[in-house]
């Protein structure tokens, strides 16, 4: 579908801005928080990832809905009372935000992977709350080869013993974890870049998007393109920190590549129509 047909006309411009990042998992949105976190124009608050509406919206996502706290947690205000409370209590989130602006703050942000399967009628409400307070929306999106993002969620899942994103509880073997995670849900929401991307173009004014392409993220054009995005000073120092990175090694299983590839063929063609440079890094 031609780019054109998707963008939509919702937007405006605001000295105070906050950025939705819409994911995608282990495509480098830990690098770009903590890029982010350098500048002294931004305060993302107490957490990069807050799981406010991929809890409150998404099924398959439940598991990140916080149970009231206990009288400690309440009364220290711990980050599971804050996420409670904006999970319980949705002009919180945005109250919350919108208390960060002071000083030379004017960019603040939710940086949560898993709302890429976030709906159009969402994205649209939280861009629409925003604008009620005087905030700029924009969207962030970081995409990879969906085969080494899929690896390297496998990895790093199991390297952590971490069995709510679809890979079969105990499992310790790379291959078995691999086969059966691809093909899960949980796999589709943080892969099918194209679904993401079109509900992104059909709600946010195409100037409020950013899409970066991990393979060339850390070169200086792509830095200087990210950091007037965000209307931050560049730092091409930091190009050389590398953040949350997984540990252990990725194996090459060629066969099983093939089959993960023609499963998300529509994802490539989908990315090599709209990013061209894609074509090139994800051969």
């Amino acid at each position: 579908m031609p780019i054109a047909k998707l963008m939509s006309t919702r937007g405006g411009s605001s000295d105070r801005v906050f950025i939705l990042g819409l994911g995608f998992q282990k495509c480098g949105t830990s690098w770009i928080y903590d890029y982010l976190k350098q500048s002294r124009y931004f305060d993302g608050g107490f957490d990069k990832e807050y799981h406010i509406w991929d809890a409150i919206d998404v099924p398959l996502l439940k598991y990140n809905l916080e149970d009231k706290p206990g009288f400690l947690g309440r009364a220290l205000e711990s980050k599971k009372m804050k996420r409670y409370n904006m999970q319980s209590n949705e002009n919180a989130y945005f109250e919350y935000f919108n208390s960060l602006y002071r000083g030379d703050v004017s960019i603040t942000g939710d940086i949560t992977p898993s709302y890429s399967a976030l709906s159009k009628t969402r994205m649209a409400s939280i861009i629409d709350n925003f604008q009620d307070k005087g905030v700029s929306c924009k969207a962030l999106l970081l995409i990879r080869d969906p085969i080494d993002r899929i690896k390297s969620a496998v990895r790093y899942n199991l390297d952590r013993r971490y069995f709510k994103e679809g890979i079969n509880v105990g499992e310790t073997n790379f291959r078995r974890a691999l086969e059966g995670y691809y093909t899960t849900d949980h796999c589709k929401i943080r892969t099918r870049y194209d679904h993401t991307l079109n509900n992104v173009y059909a709600t946010f004014d195409p100037n409020d998007v950013y899409v970066g392409v991990y393979e060339n993220m850390f070169e200086k054009d792509q830095v200087t393109k990210m950091s007037e995005f965000f209307g931050i000073d560049e730092n091409f120092e930091f190009t050389k920190v590398r953040v949350n990175k997984t540990k252990s090694k990725v194996e090459n299983m060629p066969k099983l590549e093939r089959a993960i590839k023609e499963y998300y063929l529509e994802v490539y063609e989908y990315c090599n129509d709209l990013f061209p440079v894609t074509r090139e890094l994800w051969k």
